[in-house]
């Protein structure tokens, strides 16, 4: 097989890949959509949205990608040194032998991370739903100033956190949606790498796997537009709930505020005082 069709090869399966992770994306992000509820489990503070946990596994994949391909030049390297000076005193199946250990032992690292990673995001206090969870607990309590201040500056926080996760008006300018539309580019590089190997090994075969070809961005194309429809879909419908988890938490504001407010000095002896001459006067 020629350099420019092993290239091509290579770009296929990167592109496979991506497509691949594209479908766990439209599906993640089409189940958001249609569990979009106001839930909320006693004792456990969980993310809302499965797409955002889906993403981790991509992200963990190309470092782990990233690492092992570092470990392997690095073997490469050395064993080209080794190769080259045949005085050191290891040999060339030591070399390979700690170039797995240590690919092994990243992959593992990479992992556990990963793994970490997924624990630690699968928690979201910084909600609606965490934090008036955490406000009905004082419902039927009499809180503190500070206390008041603190809920009200965590409902200051999680409306900057709504807010930046979804907005309708720059949609197309977040990361997600950049993200998808950079696909497309991978399925025209698939296009364009078959288009050069058959350019540069012409036959009949060549040319039915550059109309093939044409398959991976429309492919693309089309799972790009379906995750971003999808998105604002769900953004839709969680901007419902929010709404309704935030009126809640403002009734329980409202209340805490009432219970807060500082008692006038003396005005429940003033009160009681002219409730005694009222009495008196009705009396006489």
């Amino acid at each position: 097989m020629s350099a420019a069709w092993t290239v091509a090869a290579v770009v296929s399966a990167v592109w496979l890949l991506v497509a691949l992770f594209q479908l766990g994306d439209v599906a993640t992000v089409f189940l958001d959509s249609r569990t979009a509820r106001d839930r909320d489990v006693p004792g456990r503070i969980a993310r809302e949205r499965t797409n955002e946990l889906f993403w981790i596994v991509p992200v963990a994949a190309l470092v782990a990608l990233g690492i092992g391909i570092g470990i392997d030049q690095a073997g490469r390297y050395v064993a080209e040194q080794q190769s080259l000076s045949p005085g050191h005193s290891y040999s060339l199946g030591t070399v390979e032998l700690a170039t797995l250990f240590l690919l092994g032992l990243a992959v593992l690292v990479v992992g556990i991370a990963a793994l970490a990673l997924a624990a630690v995001a699968a928690t979201d206090p910084i909600s609606y739903s965490a934090l008036r969870r955490e406000m009905r607990e004082y419902e039927d309590e009499r809180i503190t100033p500070k206390q008041f201040d603190r809920f009200k500056r965590r409902l200051a926080r999680v409306d900057r956190r709504t807010r930046s996760r979804a907005q309708p008006t720059a949609f197309l300018l977040t990361t997600p949606s950049i993200l998808r539309l950079a696909t497309i580019l991978v399925g025209i590089a698939v296009v364009v790498t078959v288009a050069i190997a058959a350019s540069l090994h012409p036959s009949a075969q060549a040319s039915s796997l550059v109309w093939l070809s044409i398959v991976a961005p429309v492919l693309s194309a089309i799972l790009a537009i379906l995750g971003i429809r999808l998105g604002l879909s769900s953004d839709a419908a969680w901007r419902r709930v929010y709404a309704h988890q935030r009126t809640d938490i403002l009734k329980l504001i409202d209340g805490f505020e009432r219970s807060t407010r500082k008692r006038v000095p003396g005005l429940g002896d003033r009160v009681a005082r002219a409730l005694r001459i009222l009495g008196r006067q009705q009396g006489q």
